[in-house]
């Protein structure tokens, strides 16, 4: 038996308690000369009912520890620690349960000129960077889509059941929330950009080849000037600073 919370901590301690006294009462029937007379009869059911609640309610909370425990080390393992966004194996995992059954859109996003960032301002602006861009991701992703970092400054949603026009107005919601954020490093506010790559999916190609599409999608809006969203089912650049 498990016990994932305190009313099912209450339930063992209930069961645990009523097995106790039953089987106290019975191994009296059993072995006690007389049965189950008042002097034996007294102490089989007083004696399990001081200690098995006690007993069993410090196993129940050890219990209820180790599987709160558990759960954190699984969020642990499929979460990104910095960020708390999903990792890239815990993305692809959680796809493979239930993305193929569904349509929608995958949105590969960048932060422009991290490494200019990195190295101008340290590591610790370029983390506070990160952290503030998954922040935003995680207010446009829920409650239906998923994020995720996979790796560095690059981050990958899915938005299930998404027609391109909605995709790409929670696109440029996340570029323009990005490009409004200001982040206070040393008493100097620092701001950043991302670029984003855009493709269906449908289910007629592996999702590998769906984000490789999402990516080279990109590396276009890279190459076009940076802070902009690019589909790469269409090949004129969307330009979001224009249009947004």
């Amino acid at each position: 038996m498990t016990v994932k919370n305190e009313t099912e901590m209450l339930i063992f301690v209930l069961l645990v308690t009523f097995v106790s006294v039953a089987a106290s009462l019975l191994l009296t029937w059993i072995f006690a000369p007389n049965g189950l007379e008042t002097a034996a009869l007294i102490p089989a059911v007083t004696v399990p009912l001081l200690v098995a609640p006690v007993t069993t309610l410090w196993v129940g909370k050890l219990m209820l520890r180790i599987h709160k425990l558990n759960e954190q080390l699984a969020h642990l393992v499929r979460h990104d620690q910095m960020t708390g966004l999903l990792t890239r194996v815990a993305f692809l995992e959680e796809f493979e349960q239930s993305g193929q059954t569904n349509t929608g859109f995958v949105m590969v996003l960048d932060i422009d000129r991290f490494k200019e960032i990195n190295d101008t301002h340290g590591h610790l602006a370029g983390d506070l960077i990160i952290r503030e861009v998954a922040n935003i991701l995680k207010d446009n992703t829920r409650p239906d889509g998923s994020a995720a970092r996979f790796g560095g400054e690059e981050f990958v949603t899915f938005y299930p059941d998404t027609s391109i026009q909605h995709a790409e107005m929670r696109a440029e919601a996340i570029r323009c929330a990005v490009e409004r954020q200001d982040v206070l490093v040393s008493g100097r506010e620092l701001n950043c950009t991302v670029s984003v790559g855009l493709e269906v999916f449908d289910g007629s190609r592996p999702l590998v080849e769906v984000l490789q599409s999402a990516d080279e999608a990109l590396y276009k809006a890279k190459e076009t000037g940076r802070n902009r969203v690019v589909r790469s089912t269409n090949t004129d650049v969307h330009d979001a600073r224009v249009t947004a």
